[in-house]
């Protein structure tokens, strides 16, 4: 009896993974952009309210009115 060798061959497309994988990545990095951005926007906003509260009614006026607002 004779044993036959046989070579095979496997074509195994790696390339299709990363570029999905890149993708991915691409679009997680997005995503933090755009919600690192809105953070910020409404961080600003947020101390724009305070800064110009604090010029209209002064340090103590906030506190009052802060008070007053909140029922006590």
């Amino acid at each position: 009896m004779t044993t036959a060798n046989t070579k095979t061959r496997a074509n195994i497309n790696t390339s299709t993974a990363a570029t999905t994988e890149s993708a991915v990545n691409v679009a997680a990095k997005g995503t933090f952009a755009v919600a690192g951005t809105a953070a910020a926007i409404i961080g600003l906003w947020a101390a724009a309210c305070f800064v110009g509260a604090m010029a209209g009614t002064g340090p103590i006026g906030l506190i009052k009115s802060w008070f007053a607002a909140i029922g006590m």
